[in-house]
């Protein structure tokens, strides 16, 4: 298989365009709810233990710059809830997005000392006040639904109705290509999300579809990423849809199927 390095577009792959700025969700800091301080004091005791345990493991200490806490820092996958609320700082008045929906996994990085966990999204750090996240019962979790999860946990960095055009670059991860434009580039950063940097291969064996693979569709021209597998359809996200992010849509296997187009998979 010969190895493109060129970033690939939504029409062909040598249609290079300067990044431009990423634009970004503003949202307006929303007042949380009176109940929750009567919460927190009980949650903060269980981050306190929780605290504790992260010493006892020898977990290092990190002083957070121009901040009054510290972090104790850690990997866990934890899921929203309905008192989750986004924030630039482990501050409540800090609010970058004061709604999420509920039962989106989210990559825990580390826990403070006051009483938030610090979250990564798409490479950038945040907070949620303990009393947003709560663990899942993942006992029966396979490892396709573990991807879903983890890309469906990507609808607070990329939401339903974002603009996201060919203005918007992705640089990949997973070796195929260099990075992609408009919808390519949406594809490749939420399968980054899943998949960290395991290297894809293409095929076309459309019997073989599976979870956050890549499908390009519409004689080579666009990019979509499996978020579920049907008997005859399959349900995806994608960039660059009417210019913009939109989550769902379901397409007939039939309609995938073209001289030109093919399937990148990371499994």
């Amino acid at each position: 298989m010969v190895k493109v390095t060129e970033p690939l577009s939504d029409r062909k792959f040598d249609d290079y365009m300067k990044i431009a700025d990423g634009e970004r969700y503003q949202v307006k800091a929303a007042k949380r709810k009176v109940e929750l301080e009567k919460m927190k004091k009980i949650w903060n005791g269980f981050v306190g233990f929780v605290f504790g345990l992260a010493l006892l493991a020898n977990v290092p200490m990190m002083d957070v710059a121009a901040a009054e806490y510290t972090v104790t820092a850690t990997e866990a996958i934890l899921y929203t809830n309905e008192n989750t609320v986004i924030l630039s700082d482990a501050d409540d008045s800090a609010v970058v997005l004061p709604e999420v929906a509920a039962d989106l996994p989210i990559m825990v990085t580390g826990v403070t000392s006051n009483g938030y966990f610090q979250i990564n999204l798409d490479g950038q750090t945040f907070y949620i006040h303990g009393i947003g996240l709560k663990a899942a019962d993942t006992t029966s979790v396979t490892p396709e639904q573990q991807i879903y999860e983890t890309m469906i946990a990507q609808k607070a960095v990329f939401p339903e109705g974002m603009r996201w055009t060919n203005d918007n670059y992705y640089q990949w991860k997973g070796g195929v290509y260099s990075g992609g434009f408009g919808c390519a580039g949406f594809a490749f950063a939420v399968s980054d999300a899943a998949f960290g940097d395991a290297k894809a291969q293409i095929h076309r064996d459309y019997s073989n579809i599976r979870v956050g693979d890549i499908l390009r569709i519409n004689n080579n021209s666009h990019s979509v990423i499996v978020l579920e597998v049907r008997e005859n359809s399959v349900i995806v996200a994608e960039g660059n849809y009417a210019s913009s992010i939109h989550w769902g849509r379901e397409i007939p296997k039939s309609e995938l199927i073209d001289p030109y187009s093919y399937i990148m998979t990371r499994y």
